[in-house]
């Protein structure tokens, strides 16, 4: 049970994360008018969320070669998957939103 309630909050702060980056970046689209420093900001912190990209298939190619040297067996159900593919893509889109407060502030 208490994994359910880990996997739960993680979904809350991930879903408010999500939400709270998309109103904040169609205010800011709207106070900046869509120039072009807005346009480098938001390419700059999205290539920085694309790192996450990177990590995750080194962690998928590297977990899916463990199996060919040590005798593991693991299921996971399809609605495990999904629900840790949602926590991950609302950790991406946090990432995305403290990289562009960041590059906010630096340009």
């Amino acid at each position: 049970m208490n994994d359910q309630i880990i996997i739960l909050i993680f979904l809350i702060f991930t879903f408010a994360g999500t939400m709270f980056l998309y109103l904040w970046k169609a205010k800011k689209q709207y106070d900046y008018k869509n120039d072009e420093r807005w346009q480098v900001i938001q390419n700059r912190a999205n290539g920085s969320a694309n790192c996450l990209n990177w990590i995750l298939v080194v962690f998928i190619a590297i977990s899916s070669t463990i199996p060919f040297f040590h005798e593991i067996r693991l299921t996971f159900t399809f609605s495990r998957v999904m629900t840790y593919s949602l926590i991950y893509f609302g950790i991406r889109n946090i990432v995305e939103f403290f990289a562009l407060l960041y590059f906010d502030k630096k340009i």
